[in-house]
């Protein structure tokens, strides 16, 4: 099985490929229970992408 190798991504970005606004985005992360994020937290290690495209599904982007 081939794994995906995920790149550090801002919450914007990843908000933009959902294409939600920052306010649900920030919703729906806070409802996965793996995420621990501060709460000013910007970027996102390629670890924390993984998850949550793990609990998200893949963006349609």
């Amino acid at each position: 099985m081939e794994s995906r190798r995920y790149e550090a991504q801002t919450k914007q970005q990843l908000s933009q490929r959902y294409q939600v606004s920052m306010p649900t985005f920030n919703k729906w992360l806070n409802r996965i229970p793996k995420l621990k994020l501060m709460k000013f937290q910007k970027v996102l290690t390629p670890k924390e992408v993984e998850t949550i495209y793990k609990y998200l599904g893949e963006s349609p982007e």
